[in-house]
């Protein structure tokens, strides 16, 4: 049964850092047998030549082969399959142990390789390398200079051993998926609150029925961006939109007819705007747009097709068309925010009151 719940891990990374301390424990191996090179040169003269090929060039040429296979295949092939890791480890192992019988306590490497497989957090994976340590530390004592230099009762001591820090190795992993869990909750419950108050914030700022933001957020963003424009010379439109005789369409075909309208034509207000445009419902059957990074012709243009747009759309719960007014005013540094505010209203009553479906702005004659 696998323990990680979902952790994943990069097992190239952590497959060549298992190699490093397998390096590690070749390396040290190796230095101690260099130490025992001088002792038995000075105690066993004799026996040099054998000492240096049985305990040193050959189990340290066999190490380096099968790790340097296994950097291989992991480095440049990806292949870093965690069975071959676990087999080549207690293999490294089993060399070192089998060609130094007499040396007391070497069989804890065994101990050592099951260790290093803890990182990838899997009972199944832990388990394997158990499985081949106990079948590494099982054939060393196969050998008969081991026989004679362990008794049994070590044999079952080591084996014991290995038993015994599995099931502590167990626990670390038991450990790691509570926290891990833990871990989780935690994660999906701040997601949790995170969705909330991006929820909440959506709330407070768009409004409810065309989904456009509402009168608060206009003026806030109105605020900011008349700063903006004031201070770095940033140009600046306000467009404000009146839907034609929307009380009759409220008094004739009733407020939820009403409500369609208002969603369709915010539809349409917000498809025909760039992202650099603001549009809020600014109240009852009245929208307002602030247009940026653009001059006053463009402005108009695009507020034009806009109110075009509106007009040609076709209200089946109507059995007709709706048409919009619009005052678009242009900020410039000698009015005031309230003022620019005023002047785009009072443009949208002239386009009221000289024939509705226009635009009124600076760039045309009023008829």
């Amino acid at each position: 049964m696998s323990l990680h719940n979902g952790l994943h891990i990069n097992e190239k990374i952590w497959s060549e850092k298992i190699i490093q301390i397998y390096w590690i424990m070749v390396f040290m191996a190796f230095l101690g047998q260099f130490i025992s090179f001088f002792i038995t040169l000075y105690y066993f003269p004799d026996s040099i030549m054998r000492f240096i090929l049985e305990k040193l060039i050959l189990p340290t040429s066999i190490q380096v082969i099968i790790l340097s296979i296994l950097s291989y295949l992991v480095r440049y092939k990806n292949y870093y399959n965690t069975k071959m890791i676990t087999i080549i480890g207690s293999l490294a192992a089993f060399v070192t142990v089998s060609s130094h019988p007499n040396v007391p306590g070497l069989q804890v490497l065994f101990l050592l390789t099951m260790s290093v497989i803890v990182i990838y957090f899997d009972e199944d994976k832990l388990r394997f390398s158990l499985f081949i340590n106990m079948l590494a530390l099982t054939c060393v004592y196969i050998f008969p200079e081991v026989r004679s230099a362990v008794t049994v009762y070590e044999y079952v001591s080591y084996m014991f051993v290995l038993w015994a820090g599995y099931r502590v190795y167990l626990l670390v992993l038991e450990r790691g998926n509570e926290v891990m869990t833990f871990i989780q909750k935690a994660d999906e419950k701040e997601k949790e609150l995170i969705v909330k108050n991006a929820i909440m914030d959506r709330l407070t700022k768009v409004d409810a029925l065309t989904n456009l933001y509402n009168h608060k957020t206009f003026h806030q963003y109105l605020d900011f961006l008349y700063d903006q424009s004031i201070k770095q010379g940033m140009p600046l439109q306000l467009a404000i939109i009146d839907i034609d005789n929307f009380k009759s369409i409220n008094d004739t075909f009733g407020h939820s007819i009403g409500d369609i309208v208002l969603r369709r034509v915010a539809t349409i207000i917000s498809e025909h705007i760039t992202e650099d445009d603001i549009a809020a419902r600014y109240g009852g059957e009245e929208f307002a747009v602030l247009l940026t990074n653009k001059d006053l012709s463009t402005a108009y243009n695009r507020i034009d097709h806009l109110r075009q747009q509106i007009a040609e759309c076709y209200h089946e719960e109507l059995n007709g068309y709706v048409t919009v007014s619009v005052g678009l005013k242009e900020l410039d540094k000698s009015i005031t925010k309230v003022d620019f505010f005023h002047q785009a209203d009072a443009m949208l009553y002239n386009a009221k009151r000289t024939g509705k479906n226009k635009v009124i702005s600076e760039v045309m004659e009023v008829c």
